[in-house]
């Protein structure tokens, strides 16, 4: 008998151990071949699912979910039998689609978390993370210095490598635009910081010099972008998972920054002083955040919420359907705009103020929750990491908030992975909480 429960141990530590690779595999490749690591990440999504299965109907968080999911099914089929619309060239079918954006996603949050339930495991897939922001980070070099631009294709087209010409914008790598190439490396980076200061703090002097190099990449990459939501989570991440010793140094810079700018915005100001203090920023980042200062009224995404506001208050419940904003904003303005540049306002248009409210709250419990958790400790090198997992949710938050990268599906899988991340802290921490009571 005890042969047999030896055997049986063995055998499961093997099937958990493989399944643990497939989800790192899958992982490595998300960034660089996504169809591809997707496909990966199957295997391991569904063991998890499978593990979790007495526990899905006792975590309240999977419990909302799930209601915002019955919600957004129930949406689909009154839009599939009643036109309620009566939007030109808008077909209910995509209502269903766009599903795919949510409801796979919350799968990932239940069936991930058995792969995140340890800070040793959540150290391996931060390393996994940054090996697989390799690639993009050399294809975003070539792009930008070296103009070799694709697409390319492997194995019958299964694999498109998208590099497209920048003609005069940012740095994108393999993604549709800077923003999207920004909003990818800055959910990486604060891991880079981390993976850097467990290893000076561990004396690894090779380790240590690797690390650098890479987020002195990462942070080159994320500049070359010009993209301003990236850059605002650069600069966001450092005194998160570094600490607040760095705002000695951060914050005087960013009142530099910003009042140089205000300084040579000022009309009367002699033109000779103006190109002085403009000589102190690169003149990229100069007209970047300007504009905002010299045309904040006709700031473009001030007229994208506030049509937002009204379309959502037309249809407060149940929302427009999937891929409707497009629609509404070009017969309301005649411009065309592809979302409302706010995660929370788009899924209240798509689907209604439930909806978004809910999954809103849901992410902010878990972030707040888990911040009490991670940041009310002693610092230790498993708190720094887990630290970086917290920055990254927080600055994926952040960007959706002025900007949607959610529909690029590495930058969808990877948040609900840190969100599923910051879940599996505040498991572990309550277990060990409730061990001291006993």
């Amino acid at each position: 008998m005890k042969s047999i429960n030896i055997n049986t141990f063995l055998f499961k530590n093997i099937k958990e151990d493989i399944e643990n690779k497939f989800f790192l595999l899958g992982i490595f490749f998300l960034a660089s071949a996504p169809f591809v690591g997707t496909i990966i990440l199957l295997y391991p999504l569904s063991k998890g699912i499978i593990k979790k299965r007495s526990e899905i109907f006792k975590d309240k968080y999977n419990i909302a979910l799930i209601f915002v999911s019955l919600i957004m099914v129930l949406k689909c089929i009154l839009s599939q039998f009643s036109q309620i619309n009566n939007l030109d060239s808008w077909d209910p079918i995509l209502n269903w689609i766009g599903l795919l954006n949510w409801i796979p996603l919350f799968l990932c949050f239940i069936g991930f978390q058995p792969y995140l339930n340890s800070a040793q495991k959540r150290l391996v897939l931060s390393k996994v993370f940054i090996a697989s922001s390799i690639p993009i980070l050399l294809s975003g070099f070539a792009q930008f210095f070296f103009k070799i631009n694709g697409p390319y294709q492997l194995m019958d087209g299964l694999i498109i490598w998208y590099q497209r010409p920048i003609n005069g914008g940012g740095l994108t790598s393999v993604f549709n635009n800077p923003n999207y190439a920004g909003g990818w490396l800055t959910l990486i980076f604060p891991l880079c910081l981390s993976v850097l200061f467990i290893n000076s703090k561990k004396r690894s002097r090779i380790k240590s010099i690797v690390s650098l190099i890479i987020c002195i990449l990462f942070t080159t990459c994320i500049v070359l972008t010009n993209s301003r939501g990236a850059w605002i989570g650069l600069i966001v991440s450092i005194p998160i998972v570094l600490g607040k010793v760095t705002l000695f140094w951060l914050i005087p810079l960013i009142i530099i920054f910003v009042v140089t700018i205000l300084v040579t915005l000022i009309p009367s100001m002699p033109i000779e002083f103006k190109a002085f203090m403009e000589n102190f920023i690169p003149d990229k980042v100069f007209s970047k955040f300007s504009e905002i200062f010299l045309n904040l009224k006709n700031f473009p995404r001030l007229d994208i919420w506030k049509n937002s506001f009204l379309f959502i208050r037309n249809r407060p419940l149940l929302g427009w359907g999937a891929s409707t904003f497009s629609i509404l904003y070009f017969q309301k303005t005649n411009f065309l705009n592809n979302h409302a540049h706010n995660l929370f306002l788009e899924l209240s248009i798509n689907y209604g103020i439930i909806v978004s409210l809910i999954i809103f709250l849901t992410i902010s419990s878990i972030i707040i929750t888990s911040y009490f958790f991670i940041f009310k400790r002693e610092n230790n090198l498993e708190i720094i990491n887990d630290r970086s997992w917290w920055a990254a949710t927080f600055i994926f938050i952040l960007s959706h908030l002025y900007d949607v990268l959610y529909y690029d599906l590495r930058i969808s899988i990877s948040s609900w992975i840190f969100i599923a991340g910051l879940r599996a802290i505040i498991s572990e921490n309550k277990s060990l909480t409730n061990l001291k009571k006993i």
